[in-house]
This record gives C-alpha cells, sequence and structure tokens, in this order.
C-alpha cells in the first residue's frame, strides 16, 4: 500500500533500500531513519501548529467581516437616507420653481390679455372717429 501511494512499485522500494544500504552502511541506516522519524515529528507538528492556529484566527476573523459588514451596510444606509432627502428637497424645490413660473406665466397672460383689450378697444374707437371723419368729407 505504501508503494501504491507514493506511485512506486515494491520493486523500486527494495531497489531504493539497496542503494541506501550500499551507500551508508548497514550501522547508519538506523541513525539516518530515526533522523527521518524526527523530521517527520517536527513537520507534523509544524503542520498541526499551523492547522490549529488558523482554526484559532478563523473565528477572530469572520468577527472581523461582519463587523466590516456591519459598518458597510451602516454606511449604505447613511448614504442611501442623505441621497433620498436631497433627491425630495430637489424634488420640493423643483416644484415649488414650477408653480411660480406657472403662476407668474399666467399673471403675464392675464395681463397681455388686459393689454390686448385695452389696444383693441383703442383701436376700435380710432376706426369709428376716423369713419366718422371720412363720412364728414
Amino acid at each position: 500500500m505504501f508503494g501504491i501511494i507514493l506511485f512506486i512499485s515494491g520493486q523500486e522500494i527494495i531497489f531504493a533500500v539497496l542503494i541506501a544500504l550500499l551507500l551508508f552502511g548497514s550501522k547508519e541506516i538506523p541513525k539516518l531513519a530515526r533522523t527521518f522519524g524526527k523530521g517527520m515529528k517536527e513537520f507534523r507538528k509544524a503542520t498541526e501548529d499551523i492547522k490549529r492556529e488558523f482554526e484559532e484566527s478563523t473565528p477572530e476573523v469572520m468577527e472581523d467581516f461582519k463587523e466590516i459588514k456591519k459598518n458597510l451596510s451602516k454606511d449604505v444606509n447613511e448614504i442611501k437616507q442623505n441621497l433620498t432627502k436631497d433627491a425630495n428637497e430637489i424634488s420640493r424645490n423643483i416644484k415649488k420653481d414650477a408653480n411660480e413660473i406657472k403662476q407668474n406665466l399666467n399673471k403675464d397672460a392675464s395681463e397681455i390679455s388686459k393689454n390686448l383689450k385695452k389696444d383693441a378697444n383703442e383701436i376700435s374707437k380710432n376706426l369709428a372717429k376716423d369713419a366718422d371723419k371720412a363720412k364728414k368729407v
């Protein structure tokens, strides 16, 4: 099974052990194995420490994210309220200005109409006078 995990066949493992035996000798192999075991133990310990630290810091990070999300939501709601308030104020000002313009236009139209009637009456009187003068001549 060990050979399957590393994708190494049994023959290759035996060959590697023989090479190690030839290179280091039978007395050095147990020392190398102990050193390798200690290295693996340290590696596992470091891996566990990293894993534990990550798991311990995850709730803190999540709490930070929740706080950031809360602050962002608060800021977004404030901006939304301010924009709505500003839009409503602008709308009221536009309606007020439109009503003032309408009143001024109605007043001006009434005054123009009054002046036109006055001018029409004056023209009518002048025409009547001119017609009377023309009859007398």
